[in-house]
């Protein structure tokens, strides 16, 4: 087991459920950029978040693309695949959950309505009169 701390942003909306015991279940996957020392060695690593109960609520309020930084459990599941090949990959139970939503390229869903200017105040263009 290794406890780890990720950031990044959901690549879709959370699924929520109810489990067979009764708790809320949350989960979705999360796009977590991996810097290397070699820039052309960048990479993005997708990892499937897994929240329960509270946390499973907090998840379900946030949308495909927005940030979280999550901490928790790190697993590397195995499967088969439909294919019949091995597949691997990651996996956070989370212990916390912090939201890191930021101003979206392009205003995204969450941009606010602009500002209205103030109204100008009467003009009289009228000459002075001497």
């Amino acid at each position: 087991m290794m406890q780890a701390a990720i950031h990044g942003r959901l690549g879709r909306d959370p699924e929520t459920r109810i489990t067979s015991t009764g708790k809320t279940m949350a989960t979705c996957s999360v796009a977590v950029d991996v810097t290397a020392h070699n820039a052309e060695a960048d990479e993005t690593i997708w990892i499937r978040l897994v929240a329960f109960r509270r946390l499973a609520d907090q998840l379900a309020r946030h949308r495909q693309g927005d940030m979280v930084s999550a901490f928790g459990r790190l697993v590397l599941n195995r499967w088969i695949g439909r294919d019949g090949e091995e597949r691997t990959g990651w996996e956070m139970v989370a212990n916390d959950l912090v939201s890191a939503r930021t101003v979206r390229p392009g205003g995204g869903r969450r941009k606010k309505a602009a500002a209205q200017p103030a109204p100008v105040a009467a003009f009289d263009d009228d000459p002075m009169p001497l």
